[in-house]
């Protein structure tokens, strides 16, 4: 299935027009988190624009454990945190909207989504947790970043508190991360006599 089989079956669930509003307000809010607001918080913080895009790059690659890129070149850790965290929710967003672009005309993911909620019924953590299991699941390697915005789409969590779910996820996994590289740098480097 293409793009364009993919809009057709969204205009067909909402009118045309709200249909290219979803796509276009979703295309304009991950080119924001992905480009723009890095680069505004690279201009603020005097990084060249170089850095900015190895960031952007390691964190779509390297995913949470590109803080440690980010540390290495000099940055301070807020900055790390926050470029970091946009290129994450920009990653979120868009594999959100690829979800339920594809998701009406996939017998597949219709399936799949009719198994998982037979399933979910008799999961006493995910029906007592709900959202919140997106916490956690940002954690596993394999799913992470790419994969837990899948999961909560399959769960047919609210998106909004899936966000933010997984968004707090992302925080705190960048800071451990961030945390244990700082720690790992004191115990190898021994503080200067003073």
């Amino acid at each position: 299935m293409n793009l364009v089989a993919a809009v057709r079956r969204c205009k067909q669930a909402l009118s045309s027009g709200d249909c290219r509003l979803v796509v276009a307000r979703d295309a304009v809010l991950v080119f924001l988190f992905l480009l723009a607001v890095p680069l505004l918080l690279g201009l603020v913080s005097r990084m060249s624009p170089l850095v900015v895009f190895t960031l952007i790059v390691s964190t779509l690659v390297l995913q949470a454990t590109a803080a440690v890129v980010g540390l290495s070149l000099g940055l301070h850790p807020v900055v790390v945190l926050a470029l970091l965290t946009s290129v994450a929710v920009a990653v979120m967003i868009g594999v959100l909207e690829v979800c339920h672009l594809f998701a009406g005309r996939s017998r597949l993911a219709r399936r799949l989504i009719r198994k998982t909620n037979a399933k979910t019924g008799r999961i006493d953590p995910l029906r007592r947790y709900g959202v919140l299991v997106l916490i956690p699941t940002i954690w596993i390697p394999g799913i992470a970043l790419y994969g837990t915005p899948v999961v909560s789409w399959l769960f047919r969590y609210p998106r909004i508190p899936s966000l933010l779910c997984m968004v707090a996820g992302w925080v705190i996994a960048v800071i451990v991360i961030m945390a244990a590289t700082i720690g790992l740098v004191r115990l190898l480097l021994p503080a200067s006599p003073g």
